[in-house]
């Protein structure tokens, strides 16, 4: 894989309700930039995840700003999804499908550009090269995990957000995860990791607390 171009992500005094009166988090700003691991830890209820959805795009702030920059040049809200891979518990999969087919459908979806030996790479990476033409609904919760990560890869992301990244995984599955974060940091990348397991956050250089 090509090495990352220049990029920073900064989100500043970022702030949501659901109710419209209650804080799901405090005011929480943070940046990010090539090589970076920051980790967001918080008991749970803390607004872990609601944090990562709205870095992820999925959600909207009610307050605050978040602004990526790659190459220097200002990238629009509506094309961060195709700078970042998110890989989470609640991210549903395609069970009645391949991890080929599944991956093929993805892209075509994202408007990824991705071919099948992409998707044949990223799944040798993932640890399930073995299992391209197997039913995604056959496969045990760890590998359907290891397929979130494959999901998450084959865009080639800038930017890992990974929310409870290790669910499900033994400890090839953590194995995997390490191997992920540090090639991500070596191509120049960006890794947010929302996670409260120790050996995860040493993973970290810069720790944000929702508690």
């Amino acid at each position: 894989m090509k090495s990352f171009p220049h990029f920073e992500l900064q989100a500043t005094s970022i702030q949501t309700s659901f109710d419209g009166f209650n804080s799901v988090f405090p005011e929480t700003s943070l940046k990010l930039s090539n090589g970076d691991i920051v980790g967001i830890t918080g008991m749970n209820g803390s607004g872990k995840s609601t944090l990562i959805k709205i870095l992820a795009g999925v959600l909207s702030a009610r307050q605050g700003n978040i602004q990526m920059h790659i190459d220097n040049e200002l990238i629009n809200k509506e094309s961060f999804p195709m700078h970042i891979g998110l890989v989470a518990p609640y991210l549903e999969l395609y069970e009645e499908f391949t991890p080929l087919e599944h991956m093929g459908i993805f892209c075509a979806m994202s408007g990824i550009q991705a071919d099948e030996q992409d998707a044949l790479e990223t799944l040798h990476l993932t640890g399930l090269s073995a299992y391209e033409h197997k039913l995604i609904g056959t496969f045990s919760s760890g590998m359907k995990q290891r397929m979130k990560y494959a999901l998450a890869m084959i865009r080639k992301p800038i930017i890992l957000l990974l929310d409870e990244p290790s669910t499900n995984f033994d400890h090839k599955g953590h194995d995997l995860f390490r191997r992920i974060v540090q090639m991500q940091k070596e191509l120049g990348g960006g890794t947010i990791i929302a996670t409260n397991e120790q050996a995860e956050t040493e993973l970290c250089e810069h720790i944000i607390s929702l508690s």
